[in-house]
């Protein structure tokens, strides 16, 4: 009798933070379901890293779409992500430049950072230095070190711009 009470509580003990859980789950669906995008942005990113549910890359993509579709920078960024890596989705640099361009002329660095390299290096876009350098300079103006490294490259090699050995130490320096 001990053993079956001692039973019960475990199951109850252990049953809570599951059933609060769930009933969390189930709220941030209901929001998501009714239109806000940051409830579908945020229900996307838990089916994309497995968080309180399983990973469900198709699930995520769909709510990333639907929240990117109404202007949620983490959203198109993250869906510029899923086609440039194929997570859930084949693999579409295009759609991918796409999702990167709306992010990015809203501020998203990481986004930049991206178009910054898809200008260099011509994937899913005309290559266009130029262009890159537009991007990158945007990047790593906020700190990004990737985009300030790749500045660096692109006034040491006098792509898009002269060849300047002390703009490129400076990004250098800022990129280490």
């Amino acid at each position: 009798m001990l053993k079956l009470f001692f039973s019960y509580i475990f199951l109850i003990i252990f049953s809570l933070p599951v059933s609060a859980e769930n009933s969390f789950i189930a709220k941030i669906e209901s929001l998501a379901e009714r239109g806000f995008a940051d409830a579908q942005y945020n229900l996307a990113r838990m089916y994309a890293n497995g968080e309180s549910v399983d990973q469900d890359f198709i699930s995520a993509e769909f709510w990333f779409r639907k929240s990117a579709e109404q202007g949620n920078i983490d959203a198109q960024y993250r869906l510029g992500r899923m086609y440039d890596s194929g997570l859930g989705v084949d693999v579409n640099k295009k759609e991918a430049f796409k999702w990167y361009s709306l992010s990015a002329a809203q501020g998203s660095i990481e986004a930049q950072y991206n178009l910054g390299l898809a200008y260099r290096f011509g994937v899913g876009v005309e290559q266009n230095f130029t262009k890159s350098l537009k991007w990158y300079k945007k990047s790593a103006s906020k700190g990004h070190s990737g985009a300030q490294y790749n500045l660096n490259l692109l006034f040491e090699e006098g792509l898009a711009t002269r060849k300047d050995i002390s703009d490129a130490i400076k990004w250098y320096r800022c990129g280490r």
